[in-house]
């Protein structure tokens, strides 16, 4: 009763494809064996639906009858049949019924989505031998049915806000199609990973645009609108990195790409960057904090692009421009996150770290030094305060994970002050090199690396001695390298 047998509705001749009769018993039998409360619920909504559908045709049959008596032995009704039911907007439907159904369709719709994602969450044992993406997939395409009942009842009745918020429900349905894991029977799934993904984000991006269209502006209902827009930034953004993902090799890391070949053209790129441009500016005039969060995040993406693709451009002046548009993006991600630190210590360590590389990547004493400054301002991520906060936001389970990243974070910053410091200390040696004798020769960088190697032999000798640390505490009290960075802080300014 609850997933439709008219499966050409949902998707082309899909009961052709091999595994589809045994996904859909496999859904059948998953919710039969729920609780007596869950499927009585379902059955109810299912009924609910069918007498609402029932009132709807029978109101039209009673307005056509009374305002053409003439037509009457013509006029006809399906009363068995949800899909034909009439939804053109000038028809003499009492709002009521429409919302009833449309609400009744929509609670459907969800039970179904909450299933398809527990489906593949929750994998049984029992489950093993069955193709339970498949079944996932059933389920999805069956809440996109209902979820699309219920969009034509609100539409038909210009309830707005349910519009929207069916739109959003549609969306979340595209975005799990989205993900490789959910693809119908009879479908590749190496074909859906290359080309259906961003299909489904780009459908996903269209509902709710088509959300907006329909609200028509901000004040008809400034909450709805406002979660639709962070709704609509959040997908814009997932696309964008997926395009770039699928566009650059190797697009996670930070490494510059160096082949003319690899260079994008300005359409590849402007699908890219779009994208993700819309959504900075969607998260930055939404204005809330977890905007704000989202909007640097925006930035931080398409600096990642940027920074990857400056070291290939045709010439000099577009070169300059990526590269611009780079250190901007960065520079606006970097400032939120060195201002939020608190909460954010991995995330802003990383971005630091890529931020420090593409400085590094530009030759000359002034940017490495700001490289090796950028580097040093991570020194906030690993002090007492963020430890103490990590004590009281995290579970203890989590916070195991939290030190060993950080740990592994305290490494890596360490590793790159080095190099820095190494390359600095050799432009400075140059220098000093072609002064006179008499003249005061600079000798800041060599101290401060000096610093770096008296702390890493320092390290290693605790560590050497320490091997009943891990019976004194669980966790450290404090990073070491946060009093190195610190220290070197301290002789940067000096």
């Amino acid at each position: 009763v609850v997933l439709p047998e008219d499966f050409e509705e949902i998707e082309a001749s899909v009961l052709q494809k091999e595994g589809c009769h045994e996904a859909i018993s496999t859904s059948k039998s998953i919710l039969n064996e729920q609780t007596q409360i869950k499927r009585d619920n379902r059955l109810v909504l299912v009924a609910a639906s069918v007498c609402y559908s029932h009132a709807v045709d029978s109101y039209l049959f009673l307005a056509d009858h009374n305002s053409d008596a003439a037509k009457d032995d013509q006029a006809s009704v399906d009363l068995g049949t949800m899909n034909k039911i009439s939804t053109k907007p000038d028809e003499p439907v009492a709002p009521l019924l429409r919302q009833r159904l449309g609400d009744a369709s929509n609670e459907i719709g969800k039970i179904l989505l909450a299933e398809s994602r527990t489906v593949l969450l929750n994998e049984s044992a029992r489950d093993r031998g069955r193709n339970m993406s498949h079944v996932s997939a059933i389920m999805l395409a069956s809440a996109q049915f209902w979820f699309s009942q219920g969009l034509d009842q609100f539409t038909a009745g210009k309830d707005l806000r349910n519009i929207a918020l069916l739109r959003c429900n549609l969306c979340q349905c595209c975005k799990i199609r989205a993900n490789t894991n959910v693809i119908l029977p009879g479908s590749s799934k190496d074909h859906d990973k290359k080309s259906n993904a961003e299909t489904f984000l780009q459908k996903a991006v269209d509902h709710l645009v088509s959300a907006h269209e329909a609200m028509g502006e901000r004040d008809a209902d400034s909450l709805t609108w406002d979660m639709v827009s962070e709704e609509l930034a959040a997908t814009l953004l997932v696309l964008g990195v997926r395009r770039r993902q699928s566009s650059l090799a190797g697009s996670g890391s930070s490494h510059p790409l160096f082949l003319p070949g690899l260079r994008l053209t300005p359409g590849a790129e402007k699908e890219i960057v779009e994208p993700m441009e819309r959504s900075c500016k969607i998260y930055e005039s939404l204005g809330t904090a977890h905007a704000r969060h989202q909007a640097a995040a925006a930035h931080y993406q398409l600096a990642m692009y940027f920074s990857k693709v400056w070291t290939c451009q045709r010439d000099e002046q577009k070169t300059r421009d990526k590269l611009a548009a780079a250190f901007k993006h960065f520079g606006l991600a970097h400032q939120y996150f060195f201002l939020n630190a608190k909460g954010n210590e991995s995330t802003f360590i990383v971005l630091s770290l890529d931020f420090s590389n593409l400085y590094a990547a530009v030759s000359g004493e002034e940017c490495l030094g700001k490289a090796l400054g950028i580097s040093l301002d991570t020194k906030e991520a690993f002090s007492s305060d963020a430890i103490s906060a990590a004590f009281e936001h995290l579970k203890p389970s989590d916070l195991r994970d939290w030190f060993n990243n950080m740990s592994t974070l305290s490494e890596n910053v360490e590793s790159r002050i080095m190099k820095l410091l190494l390359s600095l200390t050799k432009l400075e040696k140059d220098n000093n090199s072609k002064l006179k004798k008499d003249s005061p020769h600079s000798e800041k960088y060599k101290g401060m690396y000096r610093e770096v190697l008296t702390h890493k032999m320092k390290s290693k000798i605790e560590i050497d001695g320490s091997t009943h640390l891990k019976e004194q505490s669980e966790f450290p009290s404090s990073f070491a390298i946060h009093d190195l960075l610190k220290k070197l802080s301290e002789l940067l300014k000096s």
